[in-house]
């Protein structure tokens, strides 16, 4: 079972049952857990940190059938996070902006079509990467290239430099490959040592990467926005050090108007079902039959500790 869901730190803060919701969130989350979000100077970060832990637990939950509380998660030496005696359910987080995005993915056994045995095919998740569109970085998107351009082969460049597009889409353009790059470098756990220069990717030209749309909604009285996907594809081809490797597909889409993601899966065999949607949830469908592991916190204490932090300007 493939996963893609994405919750707004806005729709969550700004709704009426927020208070509520984050007090249970703290006693359903782990000690470490909650050590970890009170870290962080600014609410969005810290309610991102809180999000992106119990997103896979709920995940998980789903996957395994097995009870909240009973689910332990580890991360490696590399600080790539994975769930204990469970070699089947990948995952990978990722959050900036408005948005907190979970993929998940899993080693599943198949029939192939061409042969009369069944074997084993893999669709591993291995990296997520969003960013929220910010044409206010610098004047233009070139700039911001010629800036970063020791992290971009001469055809990355030129993909979003070269020409006639609008600006709007050479920021689109930018982003892309920047969700690109992250993601893969989330997937290898190499990180940046490995240089971004040494990853790159090959951009269907004749692709228009459209955002989506936020459209208004009216529940109970209280306005929301609601983010629709945009246009979505699988078609980039990836490089390392200027070697192709076929074996991994990269999901790309929008998440309503401003948010550009990227899956990295890895599979081991061909698979006709390579893009999944994403869907937007809420922190209180997450913990809606969540259990309480960490009865001992206080969760009024945390409460105030979040409320007394800034907002972080985006």
């Amino acid at each position: 079972m493939r996963v893609r869901w994405a919750i707004s730190l806005e729709e969550t803060m700004t709704s009426p049952s927020f208070q509520n919701t984050f007090r249970k969130a703290i006693l359903c989350a782990s000690e470490s857990d909650v050590d970890q979000q009170k870290q962080f100077r600014f609410k969005e970060d810290a309610l991102a940190c809180l999000i992106g832990r119990l997103m896979p637990r709920k995940a998980a939950v789903n996957h395994t059938s097995k009870s909240w509380s009973s689910l332990e998660f580890v991360r490696n030496e590399k600080g790539k996070p994975s769930l204990v005696n469970s070699s089947n359910f990948e995952y990978n987080v990722s959050h900036h902006g408005d948005l907190v995005v979970l993929a998940t993915g899993e080693s599943r056994i198949g029939s192939s079509k061409t042969k009369m045995y069944r074997l084993e095919t893999e669709n591993r998740v291995s990296g997520i990467d969003v960013m929220r569109v910010n044409e206010a970085r610098r004047d233009t998107a070139a700039e911001q290239m010629d800036t970063l351009n020791r992290h971009f082969s001469e055809e990355e460049i030129e993909s979003v430099k070269g020409g006639d597009k609008s600006e709007e889409k050479r920021w689109h353009a930018f982003y892309r490959i920047w969700c690109l790059k992250e993601s893969i470098l989330k997937a290898t756990g190499v990180g940046l040592p490995d240089g971004l220069h040494n990853h790159t990717f090959q951009i269907d030209p004749n692709y228009d990467h459209k955002p989506g749309k936020e459209i208004p909604l009216y529940l109970y009285s209280i306005y929301h926005k609601v983010p629709l996907p945009g246009n979505t594809t699988t078609s980039s081809l990836y490089f390392h050090r200027s070697t192709p490797q076929p074996q991994w597909i990269f999901e790309e889409s929008f998440i309503g108007e401003k948010h550009c993601v990227s899956v990295a899966s890895e599979q081991q065999t061909s698979s006709e079902e390579h893009f999944t949607p994403f869907e937007m949830t809420s922190l209180e469908e997450i913990l809606e039959d969540a259990d309480f592991i960490n009865i001992t916190a206080d969760a009024d204490e945390e409460l105030d500790v979040f409320m007394d932090k800034p907002n972080k300007p985006f």
